[in-house]
């Protein structure tokens, strides 16, 4: 229970970090997200309004904390790409994510045992001077085959 509970003291300030670090690589991105997705054509009040949608005419410390507010409550905002809520996009690709990992676990196990199975199955020579073949010897005494 100790030992859960220190972990768990320890990823905390790691997922502060990180959540923080997305936040400012966000703002750091050169360039306007509002007016790349608005187009050339775009008029000062349709930017700022869209702007105003999406907080972005907010102080960047006021940013933050609505940043921090929604991760917290898990509202993780809109995609201005994709035109959804982030939490909807996630979602809906989780299942795909959960089938590559487990289709990719599966194949490790096979792949890391299969030769395992094929060293067990050929017969250990007690007699020979190599140190792997002595050390398989004393454990063959071990695990009667």
């Amino acid at each position: 229970m100790k030992q859960t509970l220190a972990r768990l003291a320890l990823t905390l300030p790691v997922v502060w970090l990180v959540v923080s670090l997305v936040f400012l690589l966000i703002h750091l991105v050169p360039g306007d997200p509002i007016a790349m997705m608005l187009g050339e054509g775009a008029t000062p009040a349709d930017i700022g309004a869209l702007r105003h949608q999406y907080q972005l005419d907010l102080p960047l410390g006021t940013q933050y904390l609505h940043y921090w507010s929604g991760v917290v409550r898990g509202d993780f905002g809109n995609s201005i790409r994709m035109k959804d809520t982030v939490g909807h996009l996630i979602a809906q690709r989780y299942p795909y994510t959960m089938a590559l990992t487990l289709t990719a676990l599966v194949l490790a196990l096979v792949l890391a045992s299969w030769p395992r199975c094929d060293e067990a199955a050929q017969p250990i020579n007690c007699f020979r001077s190599s140190r792997s073949s002595a050390s398989r010897c004393r454990a063959s005494r071990l695990v009667p085959c």
